[in-house]
């Protein structure tokens, strides 16, 4: 039997659809790649690498949260305070931030109330640095100290 090498999208059920590919593409940069009538809609951090990562899906009922989370990778801390000055100036509900020992997490939700979360990795050697709370006030400088001080 072979190995899973990676997760390849994850697909999510919703109410509003056109909300919610809104959301997605304006607050995140996602992009859609295309649409399956108007029942669901295909979103990719990359076209170029991968024909989507998120499907959103029309049928949600009810008030059931069966996501745990969403998570998106981006490529530094800067940006990951980039896009809590996003949220922030755009009123999305920002749940904490945090570090879990290598990195720097915004936990946030969606107009649907998925939490979702954009993070970065921050290199260390061997070992894991400062868990718990941070400050994305702080500069990325600051943030990056703070994690690898432990």
């Amino acid at each position: 039997m072979g190995r899973i090498s990676g997760l390849s999208h994850v697909g999510v059920f919703v109410k509003d659809l056109e909300s919610m590919t809104q959301f997605y593409c304006d607050t995140l940069g996602l992009t859609v790649s295309h649409r399956n009538e108007d029942r669901m809609v295909f979103l990719t951090a990359d076209i170029e690498r991968e024909d989507h990562e998120v499907v959103l899906v029309r049928g949600r009922d009810g008030d059931a949260k069966i996501i745990q989370q969403l998570s998106f990778r981006v490529g530094s801390v800067e940006d990951v305070r980039a896009f809590y000055k996003t949220f922030k100036d755009m009123g999305v509900t920002i749940q904490q931030t945090v570090s879990h020992g290598a990195g720097v997490s915004c936990y946030f939700y969606d107009p649907e109330d998925n939490r979702l979360e954009v993070f970065a990795d921050i290199p260390m050697e061997g070992r894991r640095g400062y868990s718990g709370p941070i400050d994305l006030e702080k500069s990325s400088k600051e943030l990056v100290a703070q994690v690898i001080a432990g």
